[in-house]
């Protein structure tokens, strides 16, 4: 199926690609021409009879691409081939195509939860700073999810800021860029080397002696008042 093919097929309006599933094209692990003849199956909805002909002509291609694309979709788990009876009793085959709705649903799912994980960082910093975030610094959060910052690896940066009694969010970029120069990626890697220093030094302002080399304490205040 080449690219005239589908263009062709797209202009006729024998099909029809929903968004949703196009934001998904990527994640679905199909070539385009794979994808296009799955969409032409996605179209027919309960219209399912497996018929190589009438799908050849359609898609103005030979019966063997149709066998072709059916078995690879087949051997990817985004459809099956099924004998049922007809209302008529007689013994026909179909297609089925439950396990492609269950994998876009599972990454409808799945990209929801991810982008419900990401924004919950912003009222959780609000809430911690006591205050409404401004645009730089909401530009600098998305910037550490982004990066894949761990979420809650943040959220300890925040606390150690805090702690300290700064307010500046470029207080915690310093702590985070000193996190990541100690291979510090995730809660628990803070604990390890939390412990790991607590055996040779003072652990309490470990961190805290890290992130203030070359600090600029005034610019860090005019920057709180402003905000």
């Amino acid at each position: 199926m080449n690219k005239q093919k589908i263009n062709k097929i797209i202009g006729d309006g024998n099909i029809v690609i929903p968004l949703y599933i196009l934001k998904y094209f990527k994640k679905l692990n199909l070539t385009m021409e794979e994808f296009m003849f799955l969409m032409y199956l996605y179209n027919k909805q309960n219209n399912l009879d497996f018929n190589p002909d009438t799908i050849a002509k359609d898609l103005n291609i030979d019966i063997m691409e149709v066998m072709g694309y059916i078995a690879v979709l087949t051997d990817k788990g985004y459809l099956t081939l099924e004998v049922r009876n007809s209302d008529a009793n007689v013994l026909e085959e179909v297609i089925n195509l439950d396990n492609f709705y269950e994998k876009i649903s599972t990454l409808v799912i799945n990209n929801s939860k991810a982008e419900d994980d990401d924004n919950d960082i912003l009222p959780f910093i609000e809430k911690e700073l006591g205050r409404t975030l401004n645009s730089i610094e909401i530009e600098t959060i998305n910037g550490w999810v982004a990066n894949k910052i761990n979420k809650d690896l943040i959220k300890e940066a925040i606390k150690i800021a805090l702690d300290e009694g700064v307010y500046s969010l470029k207080y915690v970029d310093r702590i985070l860029i000193d996190f990541k120069a100690r291979g510090i990626s995730s809660p628990l890697d803070l604990e390890k080397d939390k412990k790991n220093l607590s055996e040779t030094q003072n652990e309490d302002n470990s961190y805290l002696e890290a992130s203030l080399e070359g600090w600029d304490w005034l610019d860090d205040e005019e920057e709180y008042i402003e905000n």
